[in-house]
């Protein structure tokens, strides 16, 4: 039997709020952003959300989704999660809630997303000073 493909990873989004419908069971992202501003740091973002969205999976796929500095450093955050698939054609999804974010200075960092130890995909999250006034 060969090896089995990864799972493709569709969307790893950041956002302030999810709000799920219980009616239908979508779920509505609020706030996107693709970049924090403080006055000060280190600093503390008090909440956000990372959504993941990935298909072509099988069973249960162990998942990993961290933050690290662009270039390099020690991990800011790490977490652990799971995504089960039914069905290959399905669209799994993980919604990450990071409460009391620490970021230890301005930058560039990367938020990357891992399934069964591989490396799906990640995305910039510039973070900077408030410019000013």
């Amino acid at each position: 039997m060969g090896a089995v493909n990864p799972p493709i990873l569709h969307s790893l989004i950041l956002c302030d709020y999810v709000i799920k419908d219980v009616a239908t069971g979508k779920l509505s992202l609020i706030g996107i952003f693709n970049g924090l501003y403080a006055h000060r740091f280190p600093c503390t973002h008090p909440m956000l959300y990372i959504y993941v969205a990935l298909t072509d999976g099988r069973g249960n796929v162990p998942c990993r989704l961290r933050m690290v500095p662009l270039g390099g450093g020690p991990e800011v955050f790490a977490l652990q999660g799971h995504v089960t698939f039914g069905d290959p054609t399905a669209v799994g999804e993980i919604i990450f809630p990071i409460p009391q974010l620490q970021i230890p200075a301005p930058g560039v960092y990367a938020i990357e997303f891992l399934a069964n130890g591989e490396l799906l995909g990640s995305r910039k999250l510039q973070v900077a000073p408030v410019a000013a006034a």
